[in-house]
């Protein structure tokens, strides 16, 4: 059964609203009728029973919640935030589909002095952050997912990599480069990985996951990251692209864990 995103302002107590592009795919795409079922989910884990009470004349759809649905996602033992140098509009898109699929609790766009794409106007930035809000929420959907990534808006490295080490008491930082090569993600990240998972007591651990933009990360990028404290590992002899690159990255992460 399709589901159909709850954000909060749309539920008062057990009464919901909707508006927007999901009333219209209830309403128009899939003609549901007033006293109809719906899996409804908040992009926080919840997920919830619901039945149509109205269809508005505006295409609004209002209706009462009747249940929670227990057994979604299960929480996984690692929250990955992958910090992606800023990549081309397709591969971006593509990016930010294939990541939500692999549940990323973040995405976050960083930008480089090799970042082919540079967002300077706020307005541009704000026309591409709900373009972006759209294809994790159609991700989401497709994949019968109950949270949604935050994708945050784009920042600088140095800022970025920063702030990962202000308080990493429960997290880690790691960074791919290409300049390794042919140093496999085995040698460097299966150990430090492990150890971290030992070492992290209650909860998921944060990994911070740094992967450069189309020219890679420069050496100076690198060893600013090393003196905070970050782990740089390779991914093998193979040259990837950037969004290739992240996913292998996510997966081998998400290996290890028992996430896959």
């Amino acid at each position: 059964m399709p589901q159909f995103f709850l954000p909060p302002q749309a539920l008062t107590e057990k009464t919901f609203r909707l508006t927007g592009p999901e009333a219209y795919h209830i309403v128009k795409v899939l003609r549901y009728q007033a006293g109809q079922a719906l899996v409804l989910f908040d992009g926080k884990g919840g997920r919830f029973e619901g039945v149509i009470k109205e269809i508005g004349k505006d295409g609004s759809v209002t209706g009462t919640l009747t249940g929670t649905i227990h057994g979604g996602e299960a929480r996984e033992p690692v929250d990955i935030r992958l910090y992606q140098g800023l990549l081309k509009s397709s591969h971006w898109d593509w990016l930010l589909e294939k990541g939500t699929e692999l549940g990323v609790a973040a995405i976050v766009p960083v930008t480089t002095p090799r970042t082919v794409v540079l967002l300077h106007e706020a307005e541009r930035a704000k026309s591409k952050s709900e373009r972006w809000a759209r294809v994790v929420m159609a991700a989401a959907k497709q994949c019968d997912l109950d949270r949604l990534p935050e994708v945050r808006q784009p920042v600088e490295f140095r800022d970025a990599i920063k702030a990962c080490f202000a308080d990493a008491s429960k997290s880690m930082t790691l960074l791919a480069w290409e300049g390794l090569s042919p140093a496999t993600a085995g040698e460097t990240l299966r150990l430090h990985l492990r150890e971290a998972d030992q070492a992290r007591g209650a909860g998921p651990l944060g990994v911070n996951l740094f992967i450069g933009p189309e020219g890679g990360f420069s050496e100076e990028e690198v060893e600013l990251a090393e003196s905070l404290g970050a782990v740089v590992f390779g991914l093998g002899p193979r040259t990837m692209r950037a969004e290739t690159a992240a996913i292998a990255a996510v997966s081998l992460i998400q290996y290890e864990f028992g996430c896959l």
